[in-house]
């Protein structure tokens, strides 16, 4: 074989490598970068359910406690009236009916409601957290060398993060002093 075609055979091969690396490099960024979006799309639709389950359990959650305390209400209200009447020596009924039995209240419904916030509640900030990971990823793929030389051009997505108010005039200022616990009805 000639030297000529021997440089001719060695620079194709080098292109072809060269082509063959830039296109499997393509291929692999433009794949990672469409699995993320589809990845927060499919997120936020999911948060959206997730939410929407987290406000009905907790909302359906208190409304039986509701049930419960109104209930209680009755049955103590009625064994106080079973009770009435001027009781013997003159001793006024209700402080007799005190001391002849306190009822035992069961609180396990209203420690079950307070387990299901706190649960929906930390699983709803996992689950902001992993939108935010995910759009993290999106964002160094778009960004990064040399992901970005392929897929830069693309359009960020926007992640909805679901706040409230309070939190964000408390980063609006730098200042959150509202200690109270249980705030009074005005």
């Amino acid at each position: 074989m000639s030297k000529g075609t021997m440089t001719v055979i060695v620079v194709v091969a080098v292109v072809l490598t060269v082509a063959f690396t830039v296109g499997v490099m393509y291929m692999s960024c433009h794949n990672k970068e469409v699995g993320l979006r589809n990845a927060i799309t499919a997120k936020q639709r999911d948060n959206t359910s997730e939410f929407d389950n987290m406000v009905k359990i907790i909302c359906q959650t208190a409304q039986v406690t509701d049930a419960q305390k109104n209930a209680l209400k009755e049955i103590f209200v009625a064994h106080a009236e079973a009770r009435g009447g001027v009781s013997k020596g003159g001793a006024n009924p209700l402080m007799t009916w005190l001391q002849e039995s306190v009822p035992h209240v069961d609180t396990t419904t209203f420690n079950n409601l307070q387990n299901i916030i706190t649960a929906s509640r930390d699983s709803w900030t996992m689950r902001q957290k992993e939108l935010l990971d995910l759009s993290r990823e999106h964002n160094k793929a778009l960004t990064l060398f040399p992901s970005s030389l392929f897929v830069g051009g693309r359009p960020k997505i926007d992640v909805q993060i679901i706040t409230s108010s309070r939190t964000e005039e408390t980063f609006k200022t730098g200042k959150d002093d509202d200690t109270t616990v249980f705030p009074v009805k005005k």
